[in-house]
């Protein structure tokens, strides 16, 4: 079997018995039909085994964010003292024309935060919500969500506030699909694609909002240089209990180990992003899952609450579509399998359909 996740993002989603066989399946069909591009295959799944994917594949994806959230607590606790306020988060545009984008920020609990999916936090909010257009009241739509760690004060730190996002855009079927037929890989090694590589990469993620650069700069450092004795115990027991546990076992004092960071703060002008976004940019690893930190100054958080809720978000969007639909042009078995995938996640009851040498076949 080739799926490997350990190194990879989606490795917080598929840490399962019942996804690793459902993913090895997939991945030892597709290397089948790979070996014989002429050969017919046929995916066989019993109907119970597809409820229980879709069963296990939420509760790891919610457990996922639970470590994210944990870790955020971490570091809230550790650099805004634990006084912070939780806020939900959701960013849209309004129906009709123009460009009219809405923020919509709701207090929530530790406890909720925890147990719900974000995406899920997203629209309940926006259920409570409709707008008028004409004589019809409509719902609104979700473009992203995020938690904001709010400081209660302010701090010598410079930390103005934290946020954990899981895109909400990013489809589940597309995820699976891309780390199957390992897409980064695939899109690097293509010339034609290659232009399509930013849009590959998916992490879990931070980010620590300061007042300005040189607050940055003190605040990186100090993520660098964080330990056990430096992370208040009395206020994220169950975080920090999991941090202890985590020390115990790999024989480390530190609360996170860098795998690599990318400075677009102090760099040079012509390295610099265009759009420009400004930030330190770090993969780290915390609790054997990987994610993603961005130390950024406060002037670039509005510029990404502009990014996120108007077109050039869309256009992203559109790009990273097209991206996907020109792999399954030159790969048709990737997009029969995003097809499948698509389906099994959207909790569809027909999911047997076929294409040019592969088909479906549900059991009951």
């Amino acid at each position: 079997m080739v799926f490997n996740p350990t190194h990879s993002p989606l490795y917080m989603a598929m840490h399962d018995p019942v996804l690793y066989r459902f993913v090895e399946y997939l991945t030892q069909q597709k290397e089948e039909q790979e070996r014989n591009p002429d050969t017919a295959i046929t995916l066989e799944f019993e109907r119970s085994f597809i409820t229980s994917v879709r069963d296990a594949f939420r509760q790891k994806i919610l457990d996922g964010e639970k470590h994210l959230h944990q870790l955020a607590h971490l570091i809230a606790s550790a650099l805004l003292e634990g006084r912070c306020e939780l806020h939900s988060n959701v960013i849209g545009m309004l129906p009709g024309d123009g460009e009219r984008p809405f923020l919509i920020r709701e207090r929530i609990s530790a406890d909720k935060l925890l147990n719900v999916l974000d995406i899920d936090l997203g629209n309940q909010m926006l259920d409570n919500f409709r707008y008028r257009q004409g004589r019809s009241w409509v719902p609104l739509e979700l473009s992203a969500n995020f938690i904001e760690y709010l400081p209660l004060g302010r701090h010598f730190t410079g930390v103005n506030r934290l946020t954990s996002r899981v895109k909400a855009e990013e489809e589940l079927w597309n995820k699976v699909t891309d780390e199957i037929f390992q897409l980064n890989q695939l899109v690097s090694r293509d010339k034609h694609l290659n232009r399509f590589s930013k849009y590959v990469k998916d992490i879990f993620g931070l980010k620590i909002v300061c007042d300005d650069d040189n607050a940055c700069l003190e605040v990186h450092k100090k993520l660098v240089s964080l330990t056990v004795d430096s992370v208040p115990q009395e206020n994220n027991t169950a975080p920090h209990q999991l941090f202890i546990a985590e020390q115990e076992r790999t024989g480390s004092d530190k609360l996170l180990e860098f795998l690599e960071t990318k400075d677009y703060l102090t760099c040079p002008e012509s390295e610099m992003k265009k759009t420009g976004w400004k930030a330190l940019k770090s993969v780290v690893k915390w609790s054997d899952r990987m994610f993603e930190i961005q130390v950024q100054p406060l002037s670039n958080y509005y510029l990404e609450l502009d990014h996120m809720a108007g077109p050039s978000h869309q256009s992203f969007k559109i790009q990273r579509d097209i991206m996907r639909e020109e792999v399954a042009e030159r790969v048709p078995l990737y997009g029969f399998y995003r097809k499948l995938l698509r389906q099994l996640f959207k909790d569809s009851e027909d999911v047997s359909f076929k294409c040019d040498h592969a088909s479906i076949h549900i059991k009951d």
